[in-house]
């Protein structure tokens, strides 16, 4: 990803080092005079400067030129340095090497390749087929006739949306109203069904989201684990496997609030590596009725 580097805080700044610069220096350039009024810069917006452009007389010095970005300005000093940017060499600078703060290559690349990421040349946005959505939430948003299939999408939840005429590739949908969409491998979250399983090893406590899937597979691997359900939803079901581990002999202690068929609650297969399938259905908020689907599998 590109960075944007900071401007100073005036124009034509112009400073003077008090102390040399030496090859591999990476804290700290110190100037004669103080910089917090003239400079500015962060670790997420670095300042950009470059030094012995020219002598103290004005006369080019492309050899002894060096570009660098520094991301703190304290006092009379500018931290956190970056080195040889723009192609140039890190090197040794004398004390008094003039230090030189304008737009420069470094700077205007860097804004024009930021620009270009969401933006044509031209200055209107690019479509969403051109770009890559990490991480997006789109919150109470009616979206018609966006094709998003051909995007990079991780993480991305429409919330309480209207989504008409839009194709999904990958998706995390979260409370949203879906109308004549073409939607692939989506995930589908807070009590509707996600074709997702949810797989993961036995711990002492073992708990099952069914906000975050309708299948849960669980390795047991403890001698004993409770099992803990955590976001049902009256008239939500779901299914969970059980499977031994090498050893074999593992239990589990169910949600107490379970009502099982004929009253009276499983035991597992011992078998080291078998596998027990059960059915659950929330009746109400923290109640369950529980069946076995399948046993010793």
């Amino acid at each position: 990803m590109p960075n944007l580097y900071n401007v100073p805080l005036e124009n034509g700044v112009q400073l003077t080092t008090q102390n040399a610069l030496l090859t591999g220096e990476t804290t700290t350039i110190t100037f004669t005079g103080s910089v917090t009024s003239k400079l500015q810069a962060s670790a997420s917006i670095p300042g950009i400067l470059v030094i012995d452009r020219v002598d103290a007389n004005g006369n080019e010095t492309p050899t002894k030129t060096e570009y660098i970005s520094f991301t703190g300005v304290t006092g009379s000093t500018v931290t956190g340095l970056v080195r040889g940017l723009a192609n140039t060499t890190d090197q040794d600078h004398a004390a008094g090497a003039i230090v030189e703060f304008v737009p420069d290559v470094v700077w205007a690349d860097s804004l024009n390749d930021t620009i270009l990421v969401g933006h044509n040349a031209d200055g209107t946005h690019k479509t969403l087929s051109l770009i890559s959505l990490i991480s997006v939430t789109i919150n109470s948003s009616i979206l018609n006739n966006i094709n998003l299939a051909g995007n990079s999408l991780t993480s991305l939840n429409l919330q309480n949306s209207i989504l008409t005429n839009v194709s999904l590739t990958s998706t995390s949908i979260n409370n949203s109203f879906i109308n004549n969409s073409s939607l692939v491998s989506i995930t589908t979250v807070n009590r509707a069904y996600i074709p997702v399983e949810q797989k993961f090893i036995s711990t002492a406590t073992s708990t099952f989201d069914w906000a975050f899937s309708n299948i849960h597979s669980l390795t047991l691997s403890n001698a004993t684990t409770t099992l803990s359900f955590a976001n049902p939803v009256s008239g939500q079901a779901i299914i969970t496997r059980l499977t031994q581990d090498s050893t074999g002999g593992r239990r589990v202690v169910f949600p107490s609030t379970i009502l099982w068929a004929g009253g009276t609650t499983p035991t597992l297969a011992s078998t080291a590596s078998k596998t027990d399938l059960f059915g659950f259905l929330c009746t109400a908020s923290g109640y369950y009725d529980g069946v076995i689907v399948g046993s010793n599998l």
